[in-house]
C-alpha cells in the first residue's frame, strides 16, 4: 500500500476530515423530523387541535424504523450529531469517486498491457 502523500490534495483533505469526524465527534445515522403532537393534558390547547411541534430522530434499529422524541434541551447536540453523520457520508462518497477514477485508470493500464 502506497502512502497517502501520493493522493491528490482534495482526496487527502477529505480523508483527513472523515478521520477527524469518526475519531473525535459523535454522530447519529438518522434524520430529524418535525411532527405535531398532543401533550396529554386535558386543559391544553392541543386538545382543541392546536398541536405542539416536536422534534424526532428518525433512524433504523435493525429492520425497524424508529422515531425517537428529542427533548428541547438536547436539540442542538442531536442536530450536530446528525450533521456530523451527513458530512461523513458526503466525504465517503467523495473518496469513493476518487477511488473509482483510480480503478478505471488501472483497468485501462491493464488493458493496454495485453498482447
Amino acid at each position: 500500500m502506497r502512502p497517502r502523500s501520493h493522493l491528490p490534495d482534495p482526496e487527502r483533505r477529505a480523508r483527513s476530515r472523515l478521520t477527524q469526524i469518526l475519531h473525535e465527534q459523535p454522530f447519529l445515522c438518522g434524520s430529524l423530523v418535525t411532527m405535531q403532537r398532543t401533550c396529554g393534558k386535558p386543559s391544553c390547547k392541543c386538545t382543541r387541535g392546536e398541536l405542539h411541534p416536536g422534534l424526532y430522530l428518525a433512524l433504523r434499529v435493525g429492520e425497524k424504523r424508529k422515531m425517537i422524541h428529542v427533548p428541547q434541551t438536547m436539540e442542538q447536540a442531536v442536530r450536530q450529531w446528525v450533521a456530523n453523520y451527513q458530512e461523513a457520508w458526503h466525504l465517503m462518497e467523495q473518496i469513493s469517486e476518487f477511488c473509482l477514477k483510480r480503478f478505471f485508470l488501472k483497468k485501462e493500464q491493464l488493458r493496454g498491457k495485453r498482447p
